[in-house]
């Protein structure tokens, strides 16, 4: 019979677990746990709006940056050119969304939201803003913080190949990082930026090399 240092032994258990090491695992699993409620969230507001998940990702997309390219949604959605495709065709049969010539390129066209749309998009970000919003505890310094450990998080994560587009501040070659206890800077706007500042999705990022 094996004993139960034998059993340890075979678990890794002795082996010694660095303090970071349980952090990471924590920190995974705490906006793991996030983004499964936002799922959820989301699913109810898609539900309510008779669209599918994605679709409203699509929406809420186009609300915040503009029209986009059929290949670059995608990308930015982590979904194959096909499937946002499907997509964008149920809701352009509901007029939702249309397409137009991009001027930059004659041979590609731009999805972008109709006026239809842009009241449906804007429907559910309020409703996915009035489920998600609760008193909260903690104050905006703390926010701020938890802001930048997340993108800080992305952009390990992006380095690594699993994510395929950063927009942050942080993976931006317009970003100078703060120096001693200061904010950081934006070269391009030559502005200062604290944590609450920093921006997730920056429609003048460029990505650093």
């Amino acid at each position: 019979m094996r004993t139960q240092n034998q059993f340890s032994n075979e678990l890794g258990q002795n082996e010694p677990v660095s303090k970071r090491s349980e952090l990471d695992q924590k920190f995974i699993a705490a906006v793991d746990r996030l983004g499964r409620a936002l799922r959820v969230a989301r699913q109810e507001v898609a539900t309510g709006l008779q669209v599918s998940l994605l679709q409203l990702q699509i929406l809420e997309h186009l609300l915040r940056l503009g029209p986009r390219r059929v290949g670059l949604l995608a990308a930015e959605l982590d979904v194959t050119p096909p499937t946002v495709s499907d997509a964008i065709a149920a809701l352009q049969n509901k007029g939702i969304v249309d397409r137009h010539p991009d001027p930059d390129d004659g041979r590609a066209t731009l999805v972008a939201l109709t006026k239809k749309g842009d009241r449906l998009a804007a429907e559910a970000d309020r409703a996915l803003a009035g489920g998600i919003e609760s008193d909260r505890v903690d104050s905006e310094q703390d926010q701020a913080t938890a802001l930048r450990v997340v993108l800080s998080e992305i952009h390990r994560m992006q380095q690594a190949g699993v994510i395929s587009i950063n927009r942050s501040c942080l993976s931006c070659s317009h970003y100078q990082p703060p120096a001693n206890s200061g904010p950081g800077r934006c070269l391009l706007l030559r502005t200062d930026l604290t944590n609450a500042d920093l921006r997730v999705d920056c429609p003048d990022h460029e990505l650093a090399p």
